[in-house]
């Protein structure tokens, strides 16, 4: 018979501890999943196995000479590539609050304390691995069926009103917390996971916009503004983003446009965002507009990876990524930037060697009035 899908997707599951015995017990525990297990005896090897390869999960151990776990978790947090995957805490060490609340800032989504129980162990292990099969199983079928459109819809529908209520949930909990005046640790891990359900209406908030694109139910609201005056508001917001990475606008004292303010914000973040994200290295980011006859000449480049040629076909179709999974994300920008420009009647490209050092250009054309069928 032919495999199903999830059999060719093996979750690969990151075992990290200082003692042969301690990696040898957890082996031993999570077989019976049928997941790829990699052991790493150190938090230096472990960051080295993040280079090579992308899991499901890290099971962590804290006490850990040199560099521990609580220390190796914020360095996975720290790299765009890994930060999203998730962290399973074991420790022998106390059982306060304070503690744990540490382990959690840190970026731990567990936390579970020896001895633990195998059975324990393996339904959470096993959570994270069937996730991550899913997620792929996702990725995979919308990028080859016309069927992901309701599936997103659903999706996006199921998702809207759990980040909703967990929100709220977690602004009241904040709002305890400084009534009763507890310990700082705790007030940090709570505004942390409040960024965390940010982070994810962001992503939930991405596949409405697609879907509304794919739909054609996109609406735009022009406006005159100032073109330059927002360039220039984009460039401070987004500069503290890649301190490693000046950005420089170049462009007239003033720019008036009529177009739909709030969706040419939304272009230009997923643009920079993506120029900071895809430029490892550092190196300046450079913004130029300029104004012909009937349009609005925008480019955005930088000096980064570029955009190998084999994916080139790809990047703006939707969950199109010009790196994989390496660098995280939906696939999800370009397609709505896309979109967005083409619903004021303008148009989007790039120019790339594909070649890293070299970077990309994103340029945009956009007339001075978006057609009145847009609106």
């Amino acid at each position: 018979m032919e495999r199903s899908e999830s059999d060719r997707i093996v979750p690969s599951v990151l075992l990290v501890d200082d003692r042969p015995e301690n990696l040898l017990a957890l082996e031993g525990v999570l077989k019976p999943l049928g997941a790829r297990l990699v052991k790493a005896r150190s938090g230096e090897e472990a960051l080295l196995q993040l280079l090579r390869e992308t899991f499901a999960v890290i099971l962590l151990d804290v006490q850990m000479p040199r560099l521990d776990g609580l220390q190796t978790a914020e360095l996975i947090k720290q790299r765009e590539q890994t930060r999203h995957i998730p962290i399973i805490f074991i420790t022998a060490l106390s059982r306060e609050t304070a503690y744990i609340f540490k382990g959690y800032q840190h970026g731990a989504v567990d936390y579970l304390l020896k001895p633990v129980d195998p059975e324990i162990l393996r339904a959470k292990v096993r959570v994270f691995c069937d996730l991550f099969v899913r997620g792929e199983q996702i990725r995979r079928r919308a990028f080859e069926s016309e069927a992901k459109d309701v599936f997103l819809a659903d999706v996006i529908h199921e998702l809207k009103t759990p980040l909703a209520a967990a929100k709220a949930q977690a602004q009241l909990a904040l709002h305890q917390v400084g009534e009763q005046r507890t310990d700082a640790g705790t007030a940090r891990a709570l505004r942390l996971i409040s960024q965390q359900i940010d982070r994810l209406n962001r992503l939930v908030g991405d596949l409405l916009e697609a879907s509304r694109l794919e739909a054609g139910t996109l609406e735009i609201e022009p406006t005159e503004f100032d073109l330059s005056a927002l360039l220039e508001d984009m460039r401070s917001r987004m500069q503290p983003l890649g301190e490693r990475h000046p950005i420089r606008v170049t462009a007239p004292e003033r720019l008036s446009i009529f177009a739909d303010k709030g969706r040419m914000e939304q272009v230009l973040s997923n643009l920079l965002s993506n120029a900071i994200r895809y430029s490892p290295e550092g190196g300046e980011i450079e913004i130029n507009a300029h104004e012909n006859r009937d349009s609005i000449q925008l480019s955005i480049s930088d000096r980064g990876l570029g955009i190998p040629r084999e994916h080139q076909p790809l990047i703006f179709e939707r969950f199109g990524r010009a790196h994989g999974t390496v660098f995280g994300g939906l696939g999800l920008g370009l397609a709505i930037s896309k979109g967005i420009i083409e619903r004021h009647g303008g148009k989007i490209w790039f120019v790339s060697s594909g070649k890293p050092g070299e970077g990309s250009v994103f340029h945009i054309q956009l007339p001075k009035r978006p057609p009145a069928t847009s609106a």
